[in-house]
C-alpha cells in the first residue's frame, strides 16, 4: 500500500476555487492536521481536492479547531464525514488489511526543556513557565473555546489544563494500543510532534517550542511503531528514532513552501 504523507495544508479560499492542487498517485492519504483555519473549509478542501483521488485518514490540528471547542469540532467533523471516504480520528485506531493507524491530535504537555536554563527546572516549573508564555503569544488561546462551558452557559476560551489533560489522554491511548499484539505494520498519526528532534533549529531556546512537541521517546522505543507521522512544525523531517521512522511533510504557509522542504509528491510504501 502506498501512502501520500502530508500536513499543514493551510488551505485558503483560493485553494478551494481556482488554484490547481496536484495529487500524486497513491492508495491512501495520511493527513496530519492543520488543513485550514476552521473546520468547514478543512472538510471542503478534503472532500473537493483529495477525496476524489484517494481515501483519507486524518487528525485535526490546532488551526482546524479555531472558532469552536475541541469537543464540538470533533463531533461536527464526524457528522460531516459520515458516508464519505474521509476518516477524522481522535484517540482511535483504524485497521486496513495488515496496517493499523493509531491516531490523535496529541497536543503537548509543555514539559520539554526549551533552553539551557530550562533544563535545570523541574518538569512542573518548565510547564508553568511555558504555559504562561504561550497563553500570551499563541493564537490557540484566543481562537479555541473550552469544551466545558462556564456555569452561566458562556463558552469561554480553551485552558492549558484542558490541552494538557487531552495530551495525557492521547499519550496513554497511544501507549496502550502500541502494547497490543499486532503482526502487521503500525503507524501513529498525530498533529503535534512526539520528539524534540522535530523542532526547528531557528527556534532553539524559544519557550513556544513546548507547544509544538513533547518527548514520547519511551513510548516510541517500547512500542516500536513502524512510522510516526506528524505535522505542526513547518519543516520537512524524515529521521529514525529507534526502530521508528518519524516523518513530517508540511505544506505550510504560502511564503514557506519553497524553503521548508515540502515534497508535494511524498509517497511511501507501507
Amino acid at each position: 500500500m502506498k501512502a501520500w504523507i502530508v500536513s499543514d495544508l493551510h488551505a485558503t479560499h483560493a485553494d478551494l476555487s481556482s488554484v490547481p492542487f496536484d495529487i500524486p498517485e497513491g492508495d491512501i492519504c495520511l493527513c496530519a492536521g492543520d488543513i485550514s483555519d476552521f473546520l468547514e473549509m478543512s472538510l471542503d478542501f478534503l472532500k473537493k481536492k483529495i477525496a476524489p483521488s484517494m481515501p483519507i485518514i486524518a487528525v485535526l490540528g490546532n488551526h482546524d479547531f479555531y472558532g469552536g471547542s475541541i469537543e464540538q469540532v470533533l463531533k461536527s467533523a464526524r457528522r460531516a464525514t459520515v458516508g464519505t471516504n474521509i476518516r477524522i480520528l481522535e484517540n482511535e485506531v483504524i485497521q486496513i488489511g495488515d496496517i493499523r493507524v493509531i491516531a490523535a491530535t496529541l497536543w503537548t504537555d509543555y514539559e520539554i526543556p526549551f533552553d539551557v536554563e530550562a533544563e535545570q527546572m523541574s518538569a512542573n516549573e518548565r510547564r508553568d513557565f511555558a504555559v504562561n508564555f504561550c497563553r500570551r503569544y499563541m493564537l490557540d488561546y484566543r481562537e479555541i473555546y473550552r469544551s466545558n462551558p462556564f456555569s452561566d452557559g458562556m463558552p469561554g476560551l480553551v485552558t492549558s489544563g484542558e490541552l494538557i489533560q487531552r495530551h495525557h489522554e492521547s499519550r496513554a491511548f497511544i501507549a496502550t494500543e502500541l502494547a497490543k499484539p499486532w503482526s502487521g505494520k503500525t503507524i501513529v498519526l498525530s498533529h503535534h510532534a512526539p520528539s524534540p528532534r522535530s523542532l526547528l533549529a531557528r527556534f532553539a531556546g524559544h519557550p513556544s517550542n513546548a507547544a509544538f512537541a513533547s518527548d514520547l521517546s519511551e513510548i516510541i522505543h517500547r512500542g516500536k511503531p513502524d512510522f510516526w507521522i506528524h505535522g505542526h512544525v513547518h519543516e520537512f523531517f524524515d529521521y529514525a528514532k529507534g526502530k521508528t521512522r518519524v516523518i513530517c511533510n508540511p505544506r505550510g504557509y504560502r511564503q514557506e513552501r519553497q524553503i521548508n522542504g515540502f515534497r508535494p509528491d511524498f509517497v511511501i510504501e507501507l
